[in-house]
């Protein structure tokens, strides 16, 4: 069984043009025109990898320098920082308010911090004089310097104020908090200054002790790592240049042999391909070329194949239409036919992969051929499965009654299908196939060098739930597609199910007819026709590929060539999977036999379970065959009955 969820698709091919008139071919000249060295692709290559290279080296050198800028920076100034905060701490507050009142010279107070703030300068080796600072004016950027480690200035001395300072010191007066600046430019060289608050009994700064630090000296190694970056970024510019025009070089020899191929292929010469020896894009790039031309020679053949996915007359009007393969789709009503054969898996898995390939294209050919008698078109095959529709794209106002005939005609071919397999020494397949009418979006998809027609919509999703509740050799119609076909259908009693996705139960009827011009019917004797028998029977409940719950036993009582009726220890409800095992006569236990419960019928004994078998071994069905043709009178069709309501 096959999961028809997914709205499948089938890919359109577009077939490549080109003059094959003499007359209209352009020019055989393709001689590449002289290029002079800097119009060469190589060159331009090497050139823009080379500059993209001393870009790159010199962003990542300036990185690297304003990184060591900063660690330069914050290694200074923490050092600044730890000077500025004993420095204070070695400033008495009361002895720096009196000099602050004062603001002499020789008086003590001033004395004893200038040799407490000189003994600093001098244990830190300092250049420049630590000193304190009042009064500050952020308006004229001015300060009053009070003491000084050296003689400098003298107490009350304003101190004109970089604008840098002004800030940070306006800061520290005001929350108390030692801190350092940034690297900032004055006429005296680079520096960094360090502040740090004197404050009162109160818990107020009543001064600043200033440090400040050349640091022309240090940046002066980063103007050594300037020039080693420049240095460095040449070099390596040089060495991406060398290496772009190796690699450039052999990037555009490939490219100029794809120049010389496509002049030839516009001259009309389809004989040759270009070498592809990389897997890179120039590679794919070449394998496009060579599929591009392969293809130009079978666009003949393109039409020919498309022919065998849809009928002639649907195949020319879509490669020949100028809308035929543009994107886009549109709402239509139509009709879906969905089939799939019932113990086909099973065999692909045991089978000899030649002759399991060989059994599915012969079915498939032969499905195919009756969906496009029918005016069908082939959406896609889904391993052993058969998605096609009616109605698209050439509108069809009889998609429903084509559909009907389609089906009808691909069960009556599973016959002779079946017969030739079993004269080649296989088993016998069964199929079912759902019918869905409704309204779809059907259209082109994808871009223009790969479209894809898609049919999407409920009758799609319908068709392939309709599908699973089949057993082998049914054809069930949706409510939709019986009511477009009503007047010329033979059908069996309603059957209402529950169907995943859609609301509420659902009435299906089988198709086993049709009137009209594709009058056919199904022959059912065949198919129902069984032998009295009383064989041992095990089972178990499939839920998708696993068992569910425990065997159930029971003793079938009537058997057929694609079904078995049965008494059976666990109630089963219909379209329930199981897997099976017979004891034949002589003792011999089956392998396992697989079906789905298709309701109760009238027994000798009363209600049986029939359960159609959807996959049966060589050796099991030759033996269930030898029962057969050993039955003595032929049993009846039985109607399907009506499944309870839910």
């Amino acid at each position: 069984m096959v999961d028809h969820r997914a709205p499948a698709d089938v890919t359109m091919g577009r077939a490549w043009r080109c003059p094959t008139d003499p007359s209209t071919a352009p020019s055989t000249d393709v001689t590449a025109p002289s290029l002079r060295p800097w119009q060469r692709l190589a060159v331009r290559l090497a050139a823009a990898f080379a500059l993209l290279t001393l870009l790159t080296v010199g962003l990542v050198g300036v990185v690297i320098r304003e990184r060591h800028k900063r660690e330069l920076e914050d290694t200074v100034g923490t050092q600044l920082l730890n000077i500025a905060r004993t420095g204070a701490l070695l400033v008495d507050p009361a002895l720096h308010a009196e000099v602050t009142r004062t603001r002499t010279s020789r008086s003590d107070a001033y004395v004893r911090i200038r040799e407490a703030l000189g003994a600093m300068q001098q244990e830190t080796l300092l250049t420049t004089p630590i000193y304190t600072l009042t009064d500050l004016d952020p308006a004229s950027r001015r300060a009053r310097i009070m003491v000084a480690s050296d003689s400098s200035a003298k107490p009350g001395d304003s101190l004109a104020l970089p604008a840098e300072l002004v800030e940070p010191l306006g800061w520290t007066f005001d929350d108390g908090v030692a801190r350092y600046t940034r690297v900032y430019v004055t006429p005296k060289g680079k520096r960094i200054t360090a502040f740090a608050p004197i404050v009162d009994r109160m818990g107020q700064a009543t001064a600043v002790l200033t440090v400040d630090y050349p640091v022309d000296i240090y940046l002066d190694r980063l103007n050594e790592l300037d020039t080693t970056i420049w240095r460095g970024s040449l070099i390596a510019a040089v060495a991406a240049l060398i290496l772009g025009l190796l690699f450039a070089r052999r990037l555009t020899r490939p490219i100029s042999a794809l120049t010389g191929a496509v002049g030839r292929v516009a001259a009309g010469d389809l004989s040759q391909t270009v070498p592809v020896r990389s897997r890179d894009e120039v590679g794919q790039l070449g394998r496009a070329f060579n599929e591009m031309v392969t293809g130009l020679r079978q666009r003949d053949f393109i039409r020919n194949a498309f022919g065998r996915y849809v009928s002639p007359e649907v195949a020319q009007t879509l490669l020949e239409s100028l809308d035929g393969l543009r994107l886009g789709g549109h709402k239509r009503e139509i009709t879906v036919l969905m089939s799939d054969l019932r113990g086909y898996t099973r065999f692909a898995e045991m089978g000899d992969p030649v002759s399991v390939m060989d059994v599915l294209n012969d079915y498939l050919g032969r499905m195919a051929d009756l969906i496009i008698a029918h005016g069908g078109s082939i959406n896609e095959f889904i391993g052993d499965a058969i998605f096609a529709v009616f109605g698209a794209p050439l509108d069809q106002p009889d998609h429903a009654e084509r559909a009907a005939a389609a089906a009808l005609a691909m069960q009556r071919a599973m016959d002779e299908f079946n017969q030739a397999l079993v004269a080649r020494g296989g088993q016998r397949f069964a199929m079912g196939i759902g019918l869905s009418t409704g309204e779809a979006v059907v259209g082109n998809i994808g871009s223009e060098q790969r479209a894809k027609y898609a049919v999407v919509g409920a009758a799609v999703n319908l068709a392939g739930r309709i599908e699973g509740c089949t057993v082998g050799g049914q054809i069930l119609l949706s409510p939709a597609t019986l009511e477009h076909i009503r007047d010329l259908a033979e059908v069996g009693p309603p059957l209402q199910v529950e169907l995943k996705g859609v609301a509420g139960p659902v009435v299906l009827h089988e198709l086993r007819g049709i009137r009209g011009r594709f009058a056919q019917r199904l022959d059912a004797a065949d198919t129902y026709a069984g032998a009295p028998v009383s064989l041992p029977l095990r089972g178990w409940v499939l839920e998708g590929k696993q068992l569910k719950g425990d065997a159930f036993t029971g003793e079938v009582r009537r058997l057929a060539a694609l079904h078995l009726d049965a008494i059976t220890s666990a109630e089963l409800a219909p379209f329930t999977n199981v897997r099976l095992r017979v004891r034949w006569a002589g003792g011999r236990e089956s392998g396992d036999l697989y079906g789905k419960v298709a309701g109760e019928v009238d027994g000798t004994v009363g209600r049986l379970t029939r359960i159609t078998l959807t996959s049966v071994d060589p050796e099991d069905q030759s033996a269930l065959e030898a029962v057969v043709r050993a039955g003595h009178e032929p049993i009846a069709p039985a109607p399907v009955s009506k499944p309870p309501r839910p």
